[in-house]
């Protein structure tokens, strides 16, 4: 049977009376390479979760799989990038094989994981919960976000079905669903695909009392949309055009200070498409209801803000630092102001970027030091390897710290929609997994060979090196950094040639002596050091 797809379900379109259901809610795995638990909570499975109990549902549990430890991270185990594991009780074939990623002679290993808790566990929490073959939920709800994390949805959904039958209504929303709605219902056995928002869930507060151990952090959703249309960028699609939905800065103080006295929390994530939109009424008088308050809380704005509105207002930065907003990611993307503009970031200047990292020094934030952080995207298609390493000395050299951004291509961004058929011709838009960035998609466009690509990494990751609390910067004013520019100009490395291949002959010559005469051996080597001297 063929999946439904509705845009903004209603609660009247599922069958059966509220006060007589019971629903499930799900937080899947993910199948990565690498995959970040900072700050994993799915706050719209919360949302739906407090609108199904808002509106008389008779019982409503939740499992996550990505639920972190004390030190926010979840487990995982290695997988088979080929394999489906739908099947209860299927484990990965051994040896484990790697993804490899090749271009001409360069390969690169990367090895898949589960990341989350294992199938076992989510059986023996259903048995416990009483949600046995026998027993059905009513409904199990699945948010899905990553449209390349489709397969682990599609293997979740496969074991419910093999549990429950049809006897359970299995409902697939979120991000992944949204953008690809006829590739959800054609691939994951959903019952229900929701494209859109689930209209009278969007602005509850998450219900934080659905997990049985209460979470260290909140994730807050001040406002929704952007007035922007990037071409990398989806939100059009999940916001149903340009129009940005504000919540009242009160009522999302109130939010964070409920988490706070209900369930301990002093940790709070804003996640927005445009957290500093209109942001005197709205970002910048959170901040201060929450200085008024003399909140006990510390701020997180991982998504990263908009240089654009930062640089008018110092105001603004001292009010994030007086408010606690631990740190400061500024998107930089590229040096590159021709290819921003490609981007659909025109409104960007680069001398915003310079701008506001001098107004968070100002306001109190550490450059070099962690504090401030700078995100360069990369891997994106037909880009050029020096355009990516001069945003990276630029970012280094201008905050410090840079946070690296392997591009994935979004369905329905116009981005994707240009490369539509180079990624049909390899089938990619139905193996959607194939579409993360940190497998290079589009590898075979870019000038860079893989090992370009890792030694972006390398350089990225050895400027934001730190030692007594700073890292190196490259055009400082101290003798070492004068040094170190003289000499990447002055020849210095055609004299590092000549001893790395001098040494080389050496080393030939040592090998060859070994197996001729002592005596010509012992004569080449008591001259070598008068060649090189």
């Amino acid at each position: 049977m063929s999946a439904v797809v509705i845009r903004d379900l209603k609660l009247d379109f599922l069958p059966g009376r509220p006060e007589e259901k019971t629903a499930v809610l799900i937080n899947p795995p993910v199948y990565d390479t690498q995959y970040w638990s900072e700050w994993a909570q799915s706050a719209g499975l919360l949302r739906i979760g407090a609108w199904l109990k808002k509106s008389g549902y008779r019982r409503v549990e939740l499992f996550d799989f990505l639920e972190t430890d004390a030190a926010r991270r979840v487990p995982r185990h290695r997988i088979n990038p080929d394999e489906e594991y739908s099947e209860p009780g299927k484990e990965p074939a051994s040896p484990i094989r790697p993804l490899v990623i090749a271009k001409g002679t360069d390969e690169l290993r990367l090895y898949k994981h589960h990341f989350g808790k294992t199938w076992r566990q989510m059986e023996e929490w259903l048995d416990a919960q009483g949600f046995t073959p026998h027993n059905p939920p009513d409904e199990v709800w699945i948010s899905a976000v990553m449209t390349y994390w489709w397969e682990a949805v599609r293997d979740l959904v496969a074991r419910l079905k093999h549990r429950f039958g049809s006897r359970t209504t299995v409902i697939l929303g979120g991000v992944y669903p949204t953008l690809v709605p006829g590739h959800a219902a054609a691939m994951t056995g959903a019952d229900v695909v929701v494209s859109g928002e689930v209209e009278g869930a969007s602005d509850l507060w998450p219900d934080l009392s659905l997990y049985e151990k209460p979470p260290a952090y909140a994730i807050i959703t001040p406002n929704r949309g952007c007035i922007y249309d990037c071409s990398y960028c989806a939100q059009r699609l999940l916001n149903s055009g340009r129009r940005v939905r504000r919540r009242p800065p009160a009522d999302v103080v109130a939010e964070m200070y409920y988490q706070y006295e209900t369930f301990g929390i002093r940790e709070f994530a804003f996640y927005a498409d445009a957290l500093l939109h209109d942001y005197e009424n709205g970002f910048q008088r959170i901040l201060e209801l929450l200085v008024e308050k003399r909140a006990p809380f510390r701020l997180y704005a991982p998504e990263g803000l908009d240089v654009t509105s930062l640089s008018r207002s110092q105001y603004l930065f001292d009010l994030m630092k007086a408010a606690h907003l631990e740190k400061i990611y500024l998107p930089l993307e590229s040096f590159s102001q021709e290819k921003l503009t490609r981007l659909g970031r025109k409104h960007v200047r680069l001398e915003n970027f310079v701008q506001a990292a001098k107004m968070a020094e100002a306001a109190g934030y550490r450059l070099r030091n962690l504090e401030v952080n700078a995100f360069v995207l990369y891997g994106l298609p037909e880009e050029r390897i020096e355009e990516v390493v001069q945003t990276i000395i630029f970012a280094s050299e201008t905050v410090g710290s840079i946070i690296p951004m392997l591009f994935a291509p979004v369905p329905g961004t116009r981005i994707y929609d240009a490369y539509l058929p180079y990624i049909k011709e390899r089938g990619w838009d139905k193996d959607l997994h194939m579409l993360n960035g940190k497998l290079y998609p589009f590898l075979e466009l870019n000038e860079g060979s893989l090992a370009d690509y890792i030694d972006l990494q390398r350089l990225m990751f050895t400027l934001n090196a730190h030692y007594r609390s700073r890292s190196f910067q490259l055009f400082g004013p101290t003798r070492v950094s004068r040094a170190f520019r003289e000499l990447l100009t002055d020849g210095f490395g055609a004299v590092i040639n000549q001893y790395t291949e001098r040494a080389g002959d050496t080393d030939k010559t040592y090998r060859e002596g070994v197996t001729g005469d002592g005596e010509g051996f012992c004569q080449e080597a008591a001259i070598s050091p008068a060649k090189t001297g």
